[in-house]
């Protein structure tokens, strides 16, 4: 059975990382506490670089997300489990302004994202679509979705914009 996998890069817990060892070491100023500590220092940052390397992986009967190192499955779904996938713009609004991560979401039968892809630092993305096309439909070209907080981890249900401005415009003409 042949796999097709695509490697992906999380910064953010080296981010933490980085923030912890710097307040563990007063700003900096000593380092003397990071030379006493090394070995936990290292390990730490082990660990840390263990867990930020993650691959996909999909072949004929599934897809899986699980870490690059150790053989420890995050996630896995099959193909009988997801309805559809789509291509996603996430918009979100923040305190320092406007933020957009592009996604994948895989899309049950009950509505729900059930796996969801960043597409960015991930490498062999475009060879995992193709595989992933052989298997699911795909919903429509891209969408846009400002907030997903809870929809983006599979708490709420799947609102396709388009289709609830169709539903809008369907209701005002029986209106009228």
């Amino acid at each position: 059975m042949r796999e097709f996998k695509s490697t992906g890069y999380e910064f953010v817990p080296i981010i933490i990382w980085l923030f912890i060892v710097y307040e563990f070491s007063d700003k900096f100023k000593s380092f003397n506490k990071i030379l006493d500590n090394i070995e936990y220092v290292v390990l730490s940052l082990f660990i840390v670089i263990v867990v930020t390397i993650n691959i996909i992986t999909v072949n004929r009967d599934e897809i899986i997300k699980k870490l690059y190192f150790i053989p420890i499955i995050l996630k896995r779904r099959t193909w009988r489990e997801i309805k559809f996938y789509v291509e996603v713009d996430e918009i979100y609004y923040g305190q320092y302004g406007k933020s957009k991560v592009a996604a994948i979401w895989f899309v049950d039968y009950n509505g729900r994202v059930c796996f969801r892809v960043k597409k960015k630092f991930r490498g062999n993305l475009e060879t995992l679509l193709n595989t992933i096309d052989k298997y699911e439909t795909k919903h429509s070209n891209q969408i846009t979705i400002t907030n997903p907080v809870f929809m983006s981890k599979g708490l709420t249900k799947f609102k396709d914009p388009k289709s609830e401005n169709k539903l809008k415009n369907d209701q005002e003409n029986k209106a009228n």
